[in-house]
């Protein structure tokens, strides 16, 4: 629910407007569904239809109330325009994950918090401990781990929490491997995260190592009302000037014991309810893709970060992973460069340097600053009462006079004739 006196006035505008005519007569569904699945018919604007929902997108993500949501009816053009918009205006300061289907025209944006990247932020530093180890050559190939890029499908985008790409530095970049990518589910659903995790197979199907997060919390998050306690206590500042509470001062309000399954209540709310990390990770076999549905113990494992450290299955799965992708590393070094020696690549061990009991302690800090993240946006749309104009001036105060930094390459640009 979005307080009264919430405002959308510092919206993003899309970046170009000029959609084909047949964007503009194409038909579809236009209801947009939260993650509690309430559909909210289209707002009866002056919006020309072929860009309504590049409006609603760009409006929720001026100032998301929930970290999921669901947008239906949305053509590939428009998603195109919400891309490019994105990745030219400085107004998101959280990146979004968006996973969009052509077919079924459902673009689902998830607002990654805290909790989603102290899933793999352990892992990603174990992964990349291991490739450091190897002993390929630097100047042949180049591995790299990305967090939150995104990859096509056959049926449009989704963007992992963790990718590693491996790409030639020899000649043109013609082939990019991905021998592993990464997921973390936190407002998703199980069958929403495995199916896409299923489409980034087929799409890549010689990715050797998949590994799916699965971060529960006991209940679903839902920020305070207008009369609640925690409207009041929270406030801070003065009444004529709300301010948010520092992290500490926040977080000394907790009222709850800190561990494992407890509850984060502040001013009578939830903030946050983690109850469990569990981790699922396979390894590609000889005969064809990775199968996510199949459980048998040669290429899936299983375990759980929290409430209970149990995760020797997994770090045994880790590391076949790792010997598979140094095995890929060899050949495509060959590939490359035919006549390269690769023994001693190919005689190393890949080890994994992983600490799960140190993994575990660290992710309890993950639902303190998730919590503050959503105290903080729920502060801003409750009292926040700056406007536009507000903004600008604010603005100008900051701005220095000075001249700001420009490229010092000055090459002409080749006009057309």
């Amino acid at each position: 629910m979005i307080p009264a006196n919430h405002k959308t006035s510092n919206h993003i505008k899309p970046a170009l407007l000029d959609l084909s005519p047949e964007d503009s007569t194409e038909k579809g569904p236009e209801s947009t569904k939260s993650s509690a699945g309430k559909g909210e018919a289209p707002e009866n604007t002056a919006v020309d239809d072929s860009t309504s929902n590049v409006w609603r997108v760009l409006d929720y993500l001026s100032k998301p109330h929930k970290n999921y949501m669901e947008f239906h009816g949305v053509r590939a053009r428009e998603f195109g325009l919400v891309e490019q918009t994105l990745d030219e205006t400085a107004q998101v300061l959280i990146k979004p994950r968006l996973t969009y289907d052509r077919n079924t025209r459902i673009l689902i944006i998830d607002i990654p918090t805290i909790l989603h990247e102290a899933s793999f932020d352990d892992v990603s530093d174990f992964i990349g401990d291991s490739i450091k180890a190897l002993p390929y050559d630097r100047t042949i190939i180049s591995p790299k781990i990305h967090m939150m890029q995104s990859l096509d499908t056959p049926d449009g985008v989704v963007t992992p929490d963790m990718t590693i790409s491996v790409t030639a530095l020899e000649g043109p970049t013609e082939v990019v491997l991905i021998p592993f990518f990464g997921e973390c589910a936190l407002t998703e659903t199980d069958e929403q995260v495995f199916r896409k995790t299923e489409k980034v197979i087929l799409a890549h199907p010689d990715t050797i190592c998949v590994m799916v997060v699965l971060a529960r919390e006991a209940t679903d998050y839902d920020a305070p009302g207008k009369d609640s306690t925690a409207s009041k206590v929270l406030r801070g500042g003065t009444n004529g000037n709300p301010q948010p509470l520092t992290l500490k001062e926040f977080i000394n309000l907790r009222t709850t014991p800190r561990s494992f399954g407890e509850p984060i209540v502040i001013g009578d709310h939830t903030w946050g309810h983690l109850s469990s990390v569990e981790y699922f990770i396979w390894v590609k076999g000889n005969d064809g893709p990775i199968d996510i549905r199949s459980e048998d113990p040669a290429h899936m494992a299983y375990g759980t970060l929290g409430p209970t450290l149990d995760m020797d299955a997994v770090t045994g799965m880790l590391e076949r992973g790792l010997t598979k992708m140094k095995d890929s590393f060899v050949t495509f070094q060959k590939q490359i460069v035919p006549d390269l020696d690769c023994t001693v690549l190919a005689e190393a061990r890949a080890t994994s340097f992983t600490d799960w009991c140190g993994a575990s302690k660290r992710i309890m800090s993950a639902p303190d600053f998730t919590a503050y993240e959503r105290y903080l946006a729920w502060h801003k749309s409750f009292f926040d009462t700056t406007s536009d104009s507000d903004d600008a001036t604010s603005q100008r105060k900051r701005a220095s006079t000075s001249k700001l930094p420009s490229s010092r390459f000055k090459i002409p640009k080749a006009t057309s004739d």
